[in-house]
């Protein structure tokens, strides 16, 4: 589902995880996940839906991502 979907149902947290290899992708694509702090293929962390930079980043390069909903 569209990060952006989940911001209008009011999804607090996300869990993101880095799905797919930085290799061959475009270099503001790899500078997006590595600012958004995964580094290994399996890595994970929690984005608050608050911050809309964030979202932003993780709409920009979720091709390359799992996103899973946190209550």
């Amino acid at each position: 589902m569209s990060v952006l979907k989940l911001k209008d149902q009011g999804v607090k947290k996300i869990k993101i995880t880095l799905k797919k290899s930085l290799i061959g992708k475009i270099p503001t694509h790899r500078a997006t996940v590595k600012a958004l702090g995964l580094r290994k293929i399996g890595k994970s962390r929690i984005i608050d839906m608050s911050n809309n930079a964030l979202v932003g980043m993780v709409k920009q390069v979720e091709y390359m991502l799992d996103i899973e909903v946190i209550e």
